[in-house]
């Protein structure tokens, strides 16, 4: 993503009035950790205090690299796949990861999350409904994109399969992941990965918190 693009990302993070706009509650938290950061957008619009321990992952590096630019001192960022967290086990009392999930092996990423969480430890998502992966893929095919139409509906198989199945796969041109989620399957995915859900909503946006169980 480009440095436009995620300025504009840190804009409506910073703007409570903005539909876009989808962040966790920070409050009474203490070792904070963002998977897929970007450049750091909502950790930079959370205004933490300097008492908190606040880190952030993402696999692209001009991302970390404008980050580490614009966030404040105390805010570290480091190039890394949500797949493979490079911290000790049960280090974080909050993981949120806004929007990254869909775009990772989700048993394997929800596995790592699992294991940096302190016991009864928040895990907060941002996902992806179908409906949005359908938008996509219909608006591929009347812009008369044949390519981005092809990878789109890899997305809506790999998603009913990951939804249906609890498996997904990665696109054999591209290699890399991207699905959609439901209620249903994102439920059975944190289950698997021992969480326990404790809220989800998919009005605005589909939200999903759920805690981690205290044993595996």
């Amino acid at each position: 993503m480009s440095r436009q693009y995620h300025l504009k990302e840190l804009e409506i993070a910073r703007d409570p009035n903005d539909r876009r706009r989808a962040m966790p509650s920070f409050s009474n938290h203490h070792r904070i950790l963002d998977v897929g950061c970007g450049a750091g957008q909502t950790l930079i619009a959370a205004n933490l205090s300097e008492g908190v321990e606040a880190y952030g992952v993402d696999p692209d590096p001009e991302a970390i690299k404008l980050g580490q630019e614009i966030c404040p001192p105390f805010i570290k960022l480091s190039q890394a796949s949500g797949e493979k967290l490079p911290f000790p086990d049960a280090y974080f009392d909050l993981v949120f990861s806004r929007v990254a999930l869909p775009y990772m092996h989700i048993g394997k990423g929800l596995s790592e999350m699992w294991r940096v969480l302190q016991p009864d430890g928040v895990l907060w998502l941002a996902l992806h409904p179908r409906k949005m992966a359908l938008r996509e893929f219909t608006s591929a095919v009347r812009k008369g994109l044949p390519k981005l139409a092809v990878f789109r509906t890899y997305v809506l198989v790999n998603g009913f399969v990951f939804n249906t199945f609890g498996t997904q796969f990665a696109c054999p041109v591209l290699r890399r992941q991207e699905t959609y989620q439901t209620v249903k399957g994102i439920t059975r995915a944190l289950e698997r990965a021992f969480f326990t859900p404790t809220a989800i909503q998919t009005q605005e946006h589909f939200i999903v918190e759920a805690r981690k169980d205290a044993k595996k």
